[in-house]
């Protein structure tokens, strides 16, 4: 599954360098998905409009769930629910993949300059650290935890 797969460049990486029998990719703008599916013809990936913190997809039904900086989008506590639901819907020993920014990438001098021309829910966004130790606390094994500038990656798998 990806979680947020905007313009649909996610999914396209995921099959080029996993070829996955199945890709769900989803979004919550529905603009995002009639676009993928006017651009994407590939029968394996599926283009679907979900809200990332209310999936109605089936219990340990994904053997991996991959994020690209769709989550600090998602304003207050339900960021959590939203890694609730990946932790939902992975199988044991599941793979999730993120790559995301957190309040911390919006203080430096190109974070604040961000902060003027675009919305994010930015009083209310998590501190790397507490997203890093949420995950941990509803059962991820954190396997990789990555710097890159003002994005981190974390490759974390669900207990099994």
């Amino acid at each position: 599954m990806d979680i947020g797969c905007g313009l649909v460049f996610g999914a396209l990486a995921l099959k080029r360098n996993f070829s996955p029998a199945k890709i769900v990719a989803t979004d919550l703008d529905p603009r995002m998905i009639a676009s993928a599916k006017k651009n994407v013809t590939d029968p394996s990936i599926f283009f679907e409009f979900a809200d990332a913190t209310k999936l109605s997809y089936e219990n340990a039904g994904f053997d991996a769930v991959f994020e690209y900086g769709a989550i600090h989008h998602i304003p207050g506590p339900e960021w959590k629910t939203c890694l609730d639901e990946i932790y939902r819907v992975l199988v044991p020993k599941g793979r999730v993949f993120i790559y995301d920014n957190s309040i911390e990438s919006f203080t430096t001098i190109f974070g604040r300059i961000i902060r003027l021309i675009s919305c994010h829910p930015y009083d209310s966004m998590y501190k790397r650290s507490e997203f890093i130790d949420y995950m941990k606390l509803i059962g991820f094994n954190i396997i990789k935890e990555v710097s890159l500038g003002r994005y981190f990656v974390i490759i974390a798998e669900k207990n099994g």
